[in-house]
């Protein structure tokens, strides 16, 4: 049936699904309008023809005009819906997933970092001023480009202990206090002079202050072991030769494991390296 081009008007009738025989039926280039039919002929894109009808729309996509406003917003809300819930639970699993892995990594360093912080002592910048009258020139053992290491005593403190202040106003100096309280926390050796604690705080004048405490070698320095002076009974005592022989091993060992370590620890803190850091040098060196 050709109904073409005939200037037909309104919706087109619920009859025309009936026609089970029919093979054709072209409404194209009229003026209908309303929602088309949905069964008989109508599910077969290929014997409808109703193009040219502007006002038409329909509830499947065969039939090639705008769908309904309610069959199309139903069908977008489904839709819309569906990917919002998906992207919304997948979302929650991805965040849920990355906050226990930051969790758990976050544990692992606390536990790894500081398995012993109830332990160590906690010191105040009064604490450390006092022990050192003031940080005064005459508690002062050295100085070195990013600290200077004071002699002193605090009341808690069997013992003398030495506390090396670092200098913050040089550029690498805050890098170095980090990378050098973890290189001298994690490692043991009998010839590494113990640290007691760290202190960082804030000093009087409202600036950072980062210091370390630690034991006081009182041993001398190593030049005075390889070549004593002579003593009053005329004698000279240098270091037996199987000493000299552990000093070089060890020290051979430490090189040997410092060149595996990042850059970052070579330039702020070397256990080897010459500038007068805690670590594996000469004691004179060091306090």
């Amino acid at each position: 049936m050709d109904l073409s081009q005939n200037n037909l008007s309104g919706e087109i009738p619920d009859i025309f699904k009936f026609f089970k025989s029919m093979k054709l039926l072209n409404l194209s280039f009229n003026n209908l309008e309303g929602p088309v039919p949905a069964d008989g002929i109508f599910q077969n894109g290929r014997k409808v023809f109703i193009q040219g009808n502007m006002k038409l729309c329909t509830s499947t996509p065969l039939l090639r005009v705008p769908f309904c406003n309610a069959e199309a917003s139903k069908q977008w809300n489904s839709s819309s819906i569906l990917k919002i819930v998906g992207f919304t639970v997948l979302s929650l699993v991805l965040l849920s997933c990355f906050a226990t892995i930051i969790l758990k990594k976050k544990k692992n360093f606390k536990q790894a970092a500081h398995p012993s912080c109830k332990e160590l002592k906690k010191f105040t910048y009064a604490n450390l001023m006092r022990a050192t009258n003031g940080f005064s020139s005459d508690n002062l053992i050295g100085s070195g480009k990013y600290g200077s290491v004071y002699r002193g005593r605090i009341e808690s403190e069997e013992h003398e202990v030495a506390i090396k202040v670092f200098k913050l106003n040089q550029l690498r100096a805050p890098k170095s206090f980090i990378a050098e309280c973890e290189a001298l926390r994690n490692t043991r050796h009998r010839n590494l002079i113990r640290v007691i604690t760290a202190c960082s705080t804030i000093d009087p004048t409202g600036h950072d202050f980062k210091a370390i405490v630690l034991e006081y070698s009182v041993n001398g320095d190593l030049g005075s072991w390889l070549h004593p002076t002579v003593h009053e009974d005329g004698q000279r005592r240098p270091l037996s030769f199987g000493t000299r022989i552990v000093i070089t091993v060890d020290f051979g060992l430490a090189k040997f494991l410092h060149s595996y370590t990042s850059s970052d620890i070579h330039t702020s803190t070397s256990l080897v390296g010459p500038r007068g850091s805690v670590g594996y040098i000469a004691p004179g060196n060091i306090f």
